[in-house]
Order: structure tokens, then C-alpha cells, then sequence
């Protein structure tokens, strides 16, 4: 299913008595009467009249139908979001009454209520909202996109996110679009079901790294000076601070999701995990800038598949210290490093040259292309 461009109720579906309150020639005083609540009709025509005036009226009849939906009465919203209203109005509820879980409830079980609503509503969903549409096995099934929704919202609970990615992969449920899709993969081969306990430990643990990276300012430029010199990975400001001990009680799935939906710090601990998975998540997700995408250049510890990931990047070898980098780090395809040779102002090709700890077919190509350029 998916919600139809033009979202406007047929007039004929309204009771013959109610049609005239929609009509475009419809009296302005009665429009604003029926906008504010005050002509008398059943709950579920008054909700469908809101819904028309608001979308169809002006501005000032359109805010006056919001308002007056907001203030109903719960009880009475509930009741009417459990009726087989049109996906639309649903849609349009659901988005009134986004904070409200009892509202959302009856919206979330109602089998009218459009795919395109549960993953926005998945997307943008408390814990307790994205844990009820989980459980929801129907919907994870027949709705695409819903998983992948839940799993990219930092409210998700860690464990919840493993099983219903378990179960999407188990039901051939296409999660192609998730990023690091190979990596989730890997992650949830062969994982071990985790006791009461540790459930509850990993979920408080990712709560928490979530809740820092919701506050997070990312900074982005479009280049960088040449003569500023690349970031570090400092490692001493997390040795004594609790992000490591948090990422301890996460599973490898989870540092996976970690990796995507963390924060920087989170990603900076975990380019440094154990677990090659875990290392391929955190340089591909895209959250990574390129100034911290320097910083893992820089790292020579890390596996040569995760450097030549960022040796084919193009948005980050843009920049000269990106390079630069990638050529002194002994972990960068010997085919790439020539390649950014060419690049390389004359005294960096002889520094080069002239290193030892690099390949020596890399020296000798920096020291070659020197010499080409002075005849």
C-alpha cells in the first residue's frame, strides 16, 4: 500500500447530512463552526470533517480543524482511531498524536492503517512505540522498509534491533537497503541468544551511547586547508571514560548498529574492535566525516580492506592530507599509493622517497616521478 497523492475524501462517503460542511461552496460560518466543534455528529464524522477542512480550507480554518482535534478527548480518539477510517485520516492522527502512545496504539493495530504511516512512525518512534510495532510480526513481514526503519532508529532497543533482523533474514524480508547490510549479516551468523539479564545490560548500553549521539553537532567541510595538519585518533580521552565499558556489553551485531548510529566517540572505540565486522561497520557508516575518516587513515593497525575502503572513497581522497595519509599508511594498496603520487607537491614526493617504512615499490615510484618532474 501507499498513501495516494490526493489525500482529500470523496464528499460521497460522508453521511448526506454531513456533506454539506465540505463542500467548496459550503457557507464560511459553517465550515467555522464544524472547525471548531461545534455542530453535534458522531465522533468518527467529526474526525473525518477535521481532517477534510484542514486539508482543504484556508489557513486560519485549517489551523482552527487541528486545534480542535488536538483537544478531543482522548477516550473518544482512541476509540475512533480503532474504526476502519481511510489509511489518510489514519495517517493524519497518527502524526496529530505522535507523542501519544494510547492514541498510537489503536492507530498501530488497526489494519487500515497504512505501511507508509508504521515507517515513518517506526522511524521517528519513542521505545516504547518501536517496541510495540515489533512485535507486530505481520507488519514486519508485508510492510517494506519497516524493519530497516526500526533498526535505524537510535530508540530501538539493541536486542529488539537483533531480532527482528533475525527474523526479517529467516523470512527472506529484502533488507538490502540497510547500510553495512553485509556486515549485519555477518554479525548475527551463529549469535548466541543472550540470558534476561544480558538483554537488559546491552539495551541500558545502547540507550545510553544513543542518547549522546542524539546531541551530537557533526561538523562538515567542503575542504580542507592543506597547510592545517590531519586530526588524530586520541585515544587517552576515552581510556577513562565509560564509552568503552558501555561497547564491553554489546554483542557484535550490536556494535554493528553501534557503528552506524553512535556517536564519534563510540566509532572511535570501535575502529579499534577486535572483530574485522565490527571495524568494516564503522568506516562505512554514514555518519563518518571526513575529517574523522583522517583520522582512521592515519591508524596503520587497521586491516587493509578497511583502508582501501577509504582509499576508494571519493568524496574523502578529495583532500590532499587524505592522501597523503593513505600513502605513509603501509596498509593502503600499493596500487592506490602510487596513484595519489601524482598528487604530491615535490617535497612530500622526496620525504617519501626517502622513507623506509613504506613498500618499496612506492618509495621508488615517489622518487622516480621526482625526477621526472625536475627535467
Amino acid at each position: 500500500m501507499a498513501l495516494p497523492e490526493d489525500k482529500r475524501i470523496d464528499a460521497s462517503k460522508f453521511p448526506p447530512q454531513f456533506q454539506n460542511l465540505i463542500a467548496p461552496d459550503a457557507p464560511d460560518a459553517i465550515k467555522q463552526m464544524a472547525a471548531k466543534g461545534l455542530l453535534p455528529m458522531p465522533p468518527l464524522v467529526q474526525v473525518c470533517v477535521l481532517y477534510q477542512l484542514q486539508l482543504t480550507g484556508t489557513d486560519a480554518l485549517r489551523s482552527q480543524a487541528t486545534d480542535t482535534a488536538r483537544k478531543m478527548t482522548p477516550a473518544t480518539v482512541q476509540q475512533v482511531a480503532k474504526e476502519p477510517l481511510l489509511p489518510v485520516v489514519l495517517d493524519w492522527l497518527a502524526d496529530l498524536f505522535h507523542n501519544d502512545l494510547a492514541v498510537l496504539r489503536p492507530i498501530l493495530l488497526n489494519p487500515k492503517t497504512d505501511g507508509d504511516t508504521l515507517v515513518r512512525i517506526a522511524r521517528l518512534g519513542d521505545e516504547n512505540t518501536t517496541e510495540m510495532i515489533a512485535l507486530n510480526q505481520a507488519r514486519l513481514l508485508n510492510t517494506p522498509g519497516l524493519i530497516q526503519a526500526l533498526y535505524m532508529n537510535r530508540n530501538t532497543r539493541a536486542s529488539t534491533a537483533d531480532r527482528i533482523v533475525d527474523f526479517g533474514v529467516r523470512n527472506q524480508v529484502d533488507l538490502s537497503d540497510l547500510p553495512c547490510y553485509e556486515e549485519i549479516l555477518a554479525a548475527i551468523e551463529g549469535i548466541e541468544p543472550l540470558t534476561p539479564e544480558q538483554q537488559a545490560a546491552a539495551d541500558a548500553a545502547f540507550r545510553e551511547s544513543a542518547a549522546v549521539a542524539a546531541t551530537e553537532v557533526v561538523e562538515e567541510v567542503d575542504e580542507l586547508p592543506e597547510h592545517v595538519e590531519p586530526p588524530t585518533l586520541e585515544e587517552e580521552p576515552y581510556r577513562n571514560h565509560s564509552t568503552a565499558g558501555r561497547i564491553a556489553l554489546l554483542n557484535i551485531a550490536q556494535r554493528v548498529r553501534l557503528a552506524m548510529l553512535g556517536s564519534r566517540g563510540d566509532r572511535q572505540v570501535l575502529i579499534k574492535d577486535s572483530n574485522k565486522i565490527v571495524m568494516r561497520a564503522v568506516i562505512r557508516s554514514p555518519a563518518v566525516s571526513d575529517t574523522e575518516a583522517m583520522m582512521y587513515a592515519g591508524i596503520k593497525s587497521l586491516p587493509e580492506e578497511v583502508v582501501g575502503f577509504i582509499a576508494r572513497n571519493k568524496k574523502w581522497i578529495r583532500h590532499y592530507q587524505m592522501k597523503k595519509l593513505l600513502i605513509y599508511n603501509p596498509k593502503t594498496p600499493i596500487g592506490d599509493s602510487i596513484r595519489f603520487l601524482n598528487f604530491m607537491r615535490p617535497g612530500d614526493l622526496k620525504a617519501i622517497g626517502m622513507s623506509r617504512s613504506l613498500p618499496g615499490p612506492v618509495a621508488k615510484a615517489a622518487s622516480n616521478m621526482l625526477k621526472a618532474r625536475m627535467k
